[in-house]
């Protein structure tokens, strides 16, 4: 009810954050405010669709809806419309990690770069980085060669990402900061039009999130934002806890309310995130509190080795199964990162309970679907050479290194796309007749096919016209080696081109750049934020945030494991390491179980291991040790029998 001003809402772990924002929405509304003029952001698809649903329930009728989105989202559609003041063309090309990755790897090739140790990978981290934190090209400690190398290669990738015509996700969100601060004619129009601003989850923006909210919201500071800051867990991806911690400071008279009402867990697992939390120094004091009762204690074992510490989780799983009768989606076992889940998927499988790995490969990332969104990507945008290479070759045309090195140097030489080269293959000196009249068919197949796409009438059929004319279904059949992989693949196709007709039969006004943007958020927003499907979830602290079960096991709280070894040297790393067990206990809401083991196989060798620092911080009156083998009474037993016996009926039964 508090409408102007700047407001901080602290909400607690299974306070209800997402409530908050589509009730306050609906509550500006009802207050006479014009939708339209509404902003709510948030990170993930899921969360802002889950923003939209609610508040449509609440508020019937409106004519220009509030706007519900992720930063991404959000800085996309704002740099469609604006981007040209910064020199791009608006059918810029979205790269996504897997493409920076290619584009880097040809830069290091293009340049011949001294030192081949270096991954493209920990170089883009580092560009990535910079980045977010407006740090210079030049602004790299001396002591680090792989921030050394990554200063060379920054203004590189840069030049070459807009020779392109192409963004990468971080200048979705730095663009569109640029284009507020070098253009504040186009600000005060974004200003005059979202005159409310609420931010979600906002103990995770990084630097230029804060920039472009507070840049934003303006003389009017009519900014609201919700969060935990002892839910801050992604400062490796530059996400920065001050940012909420400093909002008092940055908004001076901003009111603040807390919500520290739990409806997710029970009162022991609540004394247990408690008494955890409260040793980190930099947070806003609150603490959880519950009214459904005390519940079961805290759970804590000590386990021999890895080995028995997955066979004890695999077991207490049966017993919960065969005591409860509750469903295995109910259940899930979270640790450190996905490399530790091997022994516990061995000891499911061997009790024949089914499981999902959250945070496998996406589906974005499959072959057949980056090959084809490379012809889509090319169709859509004709300077992005990077997605030719790829198209090249997919099928084989007889476009080996040679032919398209040589096409890549006469498109340098000449100052023009690959594409265009493509088109003029015949006049290359030294080019053969087949890879010219090769490069010349593609730049043909790609030009018609630029121009059915243009007429956005059945892209989907487009699409599997194109699959057919390129003879894709048997360059994967070739490419396989068994028929059920094959299958799969072609079901991975057909699946990509039921994608693109669901689009179309949504959007009401489709484009292939509309498809391709929607494909590009998803992967990016998406594909971090799945639960587990059937069985049980075996999932990591950072992509567990925003999830509960009903059971929890969290596994490996070790010492070097938890806190990380690299992190546990500096106050700053340990709080946030603090954080993450935090946000760990709080998935569970009606029982917890904590396990450590006594030797852990490290780099091969079988090694002590120490309980982690955080397992003292528990009260001890929250915590229950268990046995490697609990002991019952002849009585107990009996009744535990019985009890057994009949859930094993009624799964039978059922």
């Amino acid at each position: 009810m508090h409408t102007d001003g700047p407001l901080l809402i602290l909400a607690g772990a299974g306070s209800g954050k997402t409530r908050v924002i589509t009730t306050r929405t609906a509550y500006l509304i009802q207050c006479g405010i014009k939708p339209g003029s509404i902003l709510a952001v948030t990170f993930t698809n899921k969360a802002a669709k889950e923003m939209k649903d609610r508040v449509k329930v609440m508020v019937k009728d409106w004519n220009k809806p509030p706007v519900i989105s992720t930063f991404h989202s959000l800085c996309l559609r704002i740099l469609r419309r604006e981007i040209e003041l910064l020199g791009y063309r608006k059918d810029f090309t979205i790269y996504d990690t897997s493409d920076q990755v290619s584009l880097l790897r040809n830069i290091l090739s293009d340049i011949k770069f001294y030192n081949k140790s270096f991954k493209a990978e920990a170089i883009l981290e580092k560009i990535s980085r910079a980045k977010n934190d407006f740090a210079p090209a030049a602004a790299v400690s001396p002591d680090d060669p792989l921030e050394e190398a990554s200063a060379v290669l920054y203004p590189r990738y840069l030049e070459t990402l807009k020779a392109l015509n192409a963004l990468d996700f971080d200048d979705l969100l730095l663009l569109t900061l640029k284009l507020f601060r070098e253009h504040p004619d186009v600000l005060e129009r974004y200003r005059e039009r979202f005159k409310y601003i609420m931010v979600d989850e906002y103990q995770d923006t990084n630097s230029v999130q804060y920039a472009f909210v507070k840049l934003l919201a303006g003389a009017s500071r009519n900014l609201c934002v919700v969060g935990d800051d002892d839910q801050s867990i992604y400062g490796w991806r530059g996400a920065n806890p001050g940012n909420i911690l400093d909002f008092e400071k940055d908004f001076p008279g901003a009111m603040i309310v807390k919500l520290e009402q739990n409806y997710r867990s029970f009162g022991y697992i609540l004394a247990a995130a408690n008494g955890v939390i409260k040793n980190n120094r930099k947070r806003m004091e609150k603490s959880l509190w519950t009214e459904r009762g005390d519940g079961q204690k805290v759970n804590v074992l000590k386990a021999h080795d890895t080995e028995d510490e997955a066979e004890w989780v695999g077991d207490r799983i049966m017993t919960i199964k065969l005591e409860r009768n509750i469903a295995y989606e109910e259940v899930a076992v979270i640790y450190r990162a996905n490399i530790f889940s091997r022994p516990f998927e061995e000891a499911l499988r061997k009790r024949r309970i089914p499981y999902s790995v959250v945070g496998g490969t996406s589906y974005f990332e499959n072959r057949e679907i980056k090959d084809l969104a490379a012809y889509l990507k090319i169709i859509a945008n004709p300077s992005d050479d990077l997605d030719l290479l790829r198209a090249a070759n997919a099928p084989k045309r007889g476009l080996g290194p040679a032919a398209l090195t040589a096409l890549s140097d006469f498109s340098r030489s000449k100052s023009i796309s690959l594409l265009d080269a493509f088109s003029m293959a015949p006049e290359i000196p030294g080019l053969g007749q087949k890879p010219a009249s090769s490069a010349r068919g593609l730049f043909m197949l790609i030009s018609r096919y630029r121009e059915i796409f243009l007429k956005k009438k059945d892209m989907a059929g487009a699409l599997m016209n194109l699959i057919d004319e390129i003879n894709y279904r048997d360059y994967i059949t070739d490419i396989y080696a068994t028929p059920e992989t094959a299958f799969r693949k072609m079901e991975n196709m057909d699946g990509f081109v039921q994608s693109i007709r669901h689009y179309e039969s949504v959007d009401p006004s489709p484009s292939l750049q509309g498809f391709l943007e929607a494909m590009a958020l998803t992967d990016l927003l998406e594909a971090k934020e799945e639960k587990g499907g059937w069985g049980i979830t075996l999932i990591s602290f950072h992509s567990a945030k925003g999830l509960e079960f009903p059971v929890v096991f969290i596994v490996g709280t070790e010492e070097d494991i938890l806190p990380h070894r690299k992190s546990a040297a500096l106050q700053e790393g340990l709080e946030e390491e603090r954080r993450l067990f935090y946000v760990g206990i709080t998935r569970a809401m009606h029982e917890l179980y904590i396990t450590y083991t006594d030797h852990r196989t490290k780099y091969g060798k079988d090694t002590p291991s120490f309980p982690s620092r955080f397992l003292e911080e528990i009260p001890q009156e929250a915590l229950r040790k268990l046995d490697r083998i609990e002991k019952l009474s002849p009585e107990e037993e009996e009744l535990y029998a019985k009890k057994c016996f009949a859930n094993i009926r009624a799964i039978i039964g059922k």
